[in-house]
């Protein structure tokens, strides 16, 4: 697999209540996303060495010359799957500038791990661990599209305050690292080795509460 441009070439997530009605025929971005998201489970349940072009086809339905125009062929489709993967995640995170420091950065950690260890994104987790050595192109779009997103859009949160006199002014990007590394160790680890008890729902709120508590002792600015 070889991937040549890690710049996201699908389209634009469509806004809410565009689906086309009854009698209405799908825009080309509506039906490109519609295979994408059928797409998606294909590669997660076989794999993506085990998925055939007519395997995408019995699923999504449509012809082959379709996704070669579209997306070049299954590889480019899974660059769009994985694109799309990582884009729900980044866009799942809440940032909500109301509230106090600790409520706001309590609100980015539950929404962040709510997305992270749902069933579908830990499987895909678990597809580009697999395949990330053998296509490290694979890998490098998924952080690039994925992990480094999250930490880039916290970095962003967490400059604000910076700028607000709220946070010691430290590199903010290394900050959103340690911040969002401290919530899902134990259990992203925990689902991917099978052992789901490590995330359950008061394990995960202890470990969001802790986290938010320690990193706000860690980065109070200067009295």
């Amino acid at each position: 697999m070889s991937i040549q441009n890690t710049k996201p070439s699908g389209p634009a997530r469509r806004p809410r209540g565009s689906t086309p009605g009854p009698g209405r025929p799908e825009s080309v971005d509506q039906r490109r996303e519609r295979i994408v998201r059928a797409a998606a489970p294909l590669f997660l349940k076989k794999g993506y060495d085990n998925v055939t072009i007519d395997d995408i086809i019995g699923v999504v339905g449509g012809s082959k010359a379709t996704i070669y125009a579209w997306f070049g062929g299954k590889e480019g489709l899974f660059e769009a799957v994985v694109r799309q993967k990582c884009e729900d995640v980044t866009l799942a995170i809440d940032i909500d500038p109301q509230g106090s420091l600790e409520e706001q950065l309590t609100t980015i950690g539950h929404s962040f791990l709510a997305t992270v260890l749902s069933p579908p994104i830990l499987e895909f987790h678990r597809l580009m661990v697999s395949i990330g050595r053998t296509f490290p192109d694979a890998g490098r779009l998924f952080f690039q599209t994925g992990p480094a997103s999250a930490y880039k859009l916290v970095a962003s949160w967490i400059e604000k305050q910076q700028q607000d006199g709220q946070i010691e002014k430290e590199d903010p990007y290394r900050l959103a690292v340690l911040f969002l590394d401290m919530l899902i160790g134990e259990h992203q680890l925990g689902w991917l080795t099978s052992m789901p008890r490590a995330a359950k729902r008061d394990k995960i709120d202890e470990t969001v509460r802790i986290a938010v508590k320690v990193f706000l002792r860690g980065c109070a600015p200067p009295r």
